[in-house]
């Protein structure tokens, strides 16, 4: 097998996650599904049930169907549970982003907006417009007779 390059790897993260997504949701749509039409051939069962005399072999049916939904749902319970998995792989891609993101703005700087300085102290405040305004229509401070 050959080695795969960094974009190889990062695809294929992706599309893990995808796919494992994709599979879970389906799953999920398909025991709603059997579930509804399992509802629905009981409440038309227990109705000629009631007809017929045969409540025991309906109610034996009820039992089998609960009991073929509980399956189904432990199946995408334990599907919840290796969601870790999911997670591991995010976990690879949160630092991948990381590191190329510390790389990156090794050579990039960010200016931040007066708005955003104004809330960190360290941090050059620029004067917002009204302030601008303010100073460009003062006169001269300084009286033109008071030079030396």
């Amino acid at each position: 097998m050959t080695q795969m390059n960094t974009t190889q790897k990062f695809q294929t993260c992706l599309e893990f996650i995808d796919n494992r997504l994709e599979t879970t949701s389906e799953q999920t749509i398909q025991i709603a599904e059997m579930i509804i039409e399992d509802i629905k051939k009981l409440t038309v069962g227990y109705q000629m049930a009631l007809q017929t005399g045969s409540m025991h072999s309906h109610s034996e049916l009820v039992r089998e169907t609960q009991m073929n939904w509980v399956n189904q749902l432990h199946d995408i319970i334990l599907e919840q549970t290796n969601r870790d998995l999911n997670g591991q792989v995010i976990q690879a891609l949160q630092k991948f982003a990381t590191t190329l993101n510390e790389q990156q703005l090794k050579y990039a700087d960010l200016e931040l907006p007066s708005i955003v300085a104004r809330e960190n102290a360290n941090e050059y405040e620029y004067l917002n417009q009204a302030e601008i305004d303010i100073l460009m229509g003062q006169q001269n401070l300084f009286d033109d007779n008071m030079r030396h």
